[in-house]
C-alpha cells in the first residue's frame, strides 16, 4: 500500500514531467520565432560596380555582417570556389537574375545587391581660399563681371585636367542597397546609402565618407535581422536571456519584451493573435550563447517564456520642463533631447526661453542654452535617481540707458550640481523632478550691442551705456524644474 506521503510526492513528478511535455511542445510551436542560428547571406556586386569604389564599398559591407555575427556571410573567395566547382562562370559581379542561381548553388535564400549610382571626389576652395577669391576679383559692373568671366574660363581651360584645391576633396557617396529573395528574385527591402563629406586629400575624405556609410550599413543591417530570443529565468530585475555573442548581442544593447503569441480557433479557422509589450531589457553582459539583462521599464508581469526582440536603434528621449531659481528670480521653459535616457549614463542637450530680474529689479528676456550628464545610480523599472552636471549658457537681453533701441545682451555661464529622478507613468512617458546647486556664476564679457559700421558692410559690438549701477545677473542658490520625457523606442 502506498501512504499518502508518497502519492503526494508521484503526483509532484507527474506534474512536473506533464508541464515540462507541455512546455517543450509549446517551445517547439514557437520555436520559428526566435533566432536560433546565423543567417546564411551573399553579398553581390552590380554588375556595373566594376570601379574601385565599388570593390571597396562591397568589400565594407561585408565586413559589417561579419562583425554583427548574426549573419553566415559567404565572401567573394568562397563564392568564386563554389561557382567554380559547378561550372558557373562570373567575376562576382552580376545582375540580379543570376543572383537567384547564384544563391540556389550557394545555399542561402537572400542575396545583398550592392548599386552605385553616383560617386565623385572633386576639390573645392575652402572658406579662406574663398574669401582670398572675392576679394581678388575685378571691379564690379558689366566690364569687371566680362574680364571676371573670362579670366576663369581661361583658368578652367589651363587646369582642366589639374586639381586645384588638393586638400578640401569633397567626396560624394550614393547608392542603395537591396535585400533579394533568391527564390523568387524578388526585393525584399531596400535601403539607400548616402554620404557628402569635405575636407582633407583624396583619401582622407574618402575615408570620413565611408564612415559615414559604414554607419548606416550597420543600423540597416541590424533592422534586417533583429535579433529574438526568449527569457530563460528572472531574479528580481535580473534576466537571462537564450541569446549571446555567437549571435551578435552586445552589452548595453535594448530587447523589447512581449508575452507570446496566443493561437485561437474562431468561426473553425485558426488565427495567431500578437503578443502584448510588457517591458525593456539592457543587457549588461554577455556569454557565449546567453546573456544577462536588467529591467530597466516594465508596465505589466514579465515572466520566463516571454520574447524578446532587439531594438537596433537603442532607446531615445525628448522632454520639455519648466525651471525656478530665486537668486536671481527666474523662469524658464527648456526642451531637451537625451541621449541614453535609461542606462546608468547618459546625457542632454537643451534649450530654453524665459525670464530673468536683474540687479536693477528689471525684467530681462532669457534665452538659454547647454548640456548636462547624469549618473544614474540607482535604476528600478518605475523610478530612477542619478546625479549631474549641468552647464548653461544664460543670454539676456534688454535695453541700456542710452537708447531704447539698443538691444544689449549679456551672457552669463553658471555651472552646476544637482539631483534628478524620473518616475514612470505610462510605458513611453516618465515625469522628471530636478532640484540644483549653482555654486558659481561667470558674466561672459559685458553688455554689449551690434551696430553696422560706416567703413563696411561689417556690423560691430559696441559696449553698453549706463546711468549709475550696471545691471547684473549673478546666479546663486538652488533652482528646482520639473518636466515630463517622452521615450522613443
Amino acid at each position: 500500500m502506498v501512504s499518502n506521503k508518497n502519492k503526494g510526492k508521484f503526483m509532484q513528478l507527474y506534474l512536473v514531467i506533464i508541464f515540462t511535455i507541455l512546455g517543450l511542445i509549446y517551445s517547439r510551436e514557437n520555436s520559428s520565432e526566435l533566432t536560433l542560428e546565423r543567417k546564411p547571406l551573399i553579398i553581390l556586386d552590380n554588375q556595373e560596380n566594376t570601379s574601385e569604389i565599388g570593390k571597396q564599398l562591397s568589400q565594407m559591407v561585408s565586413g559589417v555582417a561579419i562583425r554583427l555575427n548574426r549573419y553566415e556571410v559567404i565572401d567573394r573567395n568562397q563564392l568564386t570556389e563554389i561557382l567554380t566547382e559547378q561550372k558557373f562562370q562570373t567575376s562576382g559581379a552580376v545582375n540580379e537574375s543570376q543572383a537567384v542561381e547564384i544563391g540556389n548553388i550557394a545555399g542561402a535564400k537572400e542575396a545583398l545587391f550592392i548599386q552605385i549610382n553616383n560617386f565623385g571626389q572633386k576639390g573645392v576652395p575652402t572658406k579662406e581660399q574663398k574669401e582670398k577669391q572675392d576679394k581678388e576679383e575685378p571691379e564690379k559692373g558689366l566690364f569687371g563681371w566680362v574680364v571676371k568671366e573670362v579670366v576663369k574660363a581661361k583658368i578652367d581651360k589651363d587646369l582642366e585636367d589639374v586639381e586645384r584645391y588638393p586638400n578640401n576633396i569633397h567626396t560624394v557617396i550614393d547608392g542603395e542597397i537591396r535585400l533579394l529573395d533568391i527564390e523568387t528574385g524578388k526585393a525584399i527591402s531596400s535601403f539607400v546609402i548616402a554620404a557628402d563629406y569635405t575636407g582633407g586629400i583624396k583619401s582622407k575624405s574618402l575615408s570620413e565618407a565611408m564612415k559615414i556609410v559604414r554607419h548606416q550599413v550597420t543600423s540597416n543591417l541590424k533592422s534586417m535581422y533583429q535579433l529574438k530570443t526568449e527569457i530563460l529565468s528572472i531574479n528580481g530585475d535580473e534576466v537571462i536571456l537564450l541569446l549571446g555573442e555567437d549571435l551578435g548581442v552586445e552589452e548595453g544593447s535594448y530587447f523589447q519584451v512581449s508575452t507570446l503569441n496566443q493561437k485561437k480557433t474562431i468561426r473553425d479557422r485558426e488565427i495567431t493573435l500578437p503578443g502584448k509589450d510588457v517591458g525593456l531589457i539592457q543587457i549588461n553582459e554577455v556569454g557565449p550563447d546567453a546573456s544577462h539583462g536588467k529591467i530597466i521599464r516594465k508596465w505589466n508581469t514579465i515572466e520566463p517564456g516571454c520574447k524578446a526582440q532587439e531594438l537596433p536603434s537603442g532607446v531615445f528621449a525628448w522632454g520639455l520642463s519648466g525651471s525656478y531659481g530665486r537668486t536671481p528670480t527666474n523662469i524658464k521653459l527648456n526642451m531637451n533631447g537625451m541621449l541614453n535616457p535609461l542606462s546608468n549614463f547618459g546625457g542632454s542637450i537643451y534649450a530654453g526661453l524665459g525670464i530673468a530680474v536683474d540687479s536693477r529689479d528689471d525684467t530681462d528676456f532669457q534665452l538659454g542654452l547647454g548640456g548636462d550628464t547624469i549618473f544614474r545610480f540607482l535604476r528600478t523599472s518605475p523610478f530612477s535617481m542619478g546625479v549631474l552636471l549641468n552647464l548653461p549658457f544664460e543670454f539676456h537681453f534688454r535695453s541700456d540707458d542710452a537708447n531704447p533701441s539698443h538691444s544689449v545682451s549679456l551672457a552669463v555661464f553658471s555651472p552646476r550640481i544637482g539631483l534628478q529622478s524620473e518616475f514612470m507613468i505610462t510605458p513611453t512617458m516618465d515625469v522628471v523632478v530636478r532640484g540644483e546647486y549653482i555654486f558659481s556664476s561667470y558674466e561672459l564679457g559685458g553688455w554689449t550691442y551690434s551696430e553696422d559700421s560706416s567703413d563696411n558692410e561689417d556690423s560691430e559690438n559696441l559696449d553698453a551705456v549706463w546711468v549709475g549701477d550696471t545691471p547684473s545677473l549673478n546666479y546663486s542658490g538652488i533652482q528646482f524644474s520639473v518636466g515630463f520625457r517622452s521615450i522613443e523606442f
